[in-house]
């Protein structure tokens, strides 16, 4: 058994690896950098108000203002009226669940389907229409462990 012990290894990712493909993954969520440092600022804090998410993410405040409007307007966080306004983050779930809907979208958009499935248009060559779904898979390993 020791010297079993002695040829395991497991290859764990540095923190600074790790940290910079959070970064990137949330970027391809979020398309800037400014809008990642905001997301995980709210996710962090809850709930916070305009002044207070420019100052604890060193974000220039006409920026963070455009920004939060730019995320409020995709539905990563929700607005809450009062005086002061607060913003709150939407969970990683439901921002997985929108991008893979919006990539859906663009797809068959992309493709030119969307309006021949809707329509019903007899198509004259040899392709026939379809529809690109994209589902979340989830992992098998993960969830016999628990």
């Amino acid at each position: 058994m020791k010297e079993y012990a002695k040829e395991l290894k497991i290859n764990v990712p540095e923190k600074s690896d790790l940290d910079k493909g959070v970064m990137d993954m949330l970027k391809f969520f979020l398309n800037t950098e400014s809008k990642v440092k905001i997301y995980l600022y709210l996710l962090n804090k809850g709930n916070s108000t305009y002044d207070n998410i420019a100052e604890g993410t060193a974000i220039y405040p006409s920026a963070c203002r455009e920004s939060l409007a730019s995320m409020e307007e995709m539905k990563v966080v929700e607005k809450t009226q009062g005086d002061p306004e607060t913003y709150t983050a939407v969970s990683p779930s439901k921002l997985v669940d929108r991008k893979i809907g919006q990539l859906e979208k663009e797809l068959n958009d992309f493709l030119k389907l969307e309006g021949v499935i809707k329509d019903k248009k007899e198509i004259k060559t040899p392709i026939l229409p379809f529809r690109i779904k994209i589902e979340r898979v989830e992992n098998q390993d993960a969830k016999d462990e628990e």
